[in-house]
């Protein structure tokens, strides 16, 4: 465990580099790819905790770009490079900065609408997504409970919800309304596609918007989407099936270099 620029990061194991970037779980790096340790026995996991998550103190407003320069230094040539949600959107920052140290690059249900702009079902998401993280509802419960239908979070809320949860949902609004939204990325998907890094994408399936955006990244850098069925948004909680498929992702990399 180390701490680069107040950056609290937790390594498992031995092997090629894996830099794991999570997305709004409180617990941080961790506790978002804890499904992933058996990894280590093959591979040096590198699970980062963004500021205001797990040990790493807030330093200002979430912001995936400001997150992804912060990040930079833990990239390694080599390094096969996974993002999760908004978590996604950061290493989609870093790949498109330091593609040279880039061996490949997973992307899980990140909201990267930039790269479907005028798709309708891609717009409504971000229009939904921007006005819930905007204007969000008085009721922080109500809050929860609709930031977890937009995304496809399947953990089901009390109703009535209990005390001690309304307290959590508060801390959850209160932090939502201090993230920069996803909507204002812009990434030049030129960069991926011509940076000759293999791309996976993964989803559940279970969000419109999230698989039409996958799409649209397999079809403008050349990568690869695969649905993981009975899973949500955390698609990395399924656990084995998922760590088959970044191995597979990895191994392929790493023969085609």
């Amino acid at each position: 465990m180390t701490t680069i620029d107040g950056v609290f990061v937790t390594e498992w194991g031995d092997g090629p580099r894996a830099l794991f970037i999570h997305g709004g779980t409180p617990g941080g790096g961790a506790a978002a790819f804890s499904k992933q340790e058996p990894l280590k026995d093959r591979w040096h996991l590198v699970l980062p905790d963004r500021p205001a998550h797990g040990q790493s103190p807030r330093q200002g407003d979430e912001d995936f770009e400001r997150d992804a320069d912060l990040l930079a230094p833990l990239l390694e040539p080599g390094t096969h490079l996974v993002g999760q949600s908004y978590g996604g959107m950061v290493a989609l920052y870093m790949a498109a900065a330091h593609p040279e140290l880039i061996a490949s690059l997973t992307l899980i249900e990140a909201p990267a609408f930039c790269f479907a702009p005028e798709d309708p079902v891609v717009e409504d998401m971000a229009a939904k997504n921007r006005a819930l993280f905007r204007n969000p509802p008085d009721d922080p419960v109500v809050m929860m409970r609709s930031a977890f239908a937009l995304l496809g979070i399947s953990m089901e809320i009390p109703d009535p919800a209990p005390d001690f949860f309304i307290e959590i949902a508060k801390l959850f609004a209160e932090a939502a309304v201090q993230i920069r939204v996803p909507d204002e990325a812009v990434v030049d998907a030129s960069i991926l596609a011509s940076a000759g890094f293999p791309v996976l994408t993964l989803t559940s399936g279970m969000i419109p918007g999230f698989e039409h955006i996958a799409a649209a990244i397999a079809s403008q850098v050349g990568g690869v989407h695969i649905v993981v069925p009975g899973t949500d948004h955390l698609v990395q909680d399924a656990g084995e099936p998922v760590n088959e498929i970044l191995e597979a992702h990895w191994r392929s990399a790493s023969s085609s270099t």
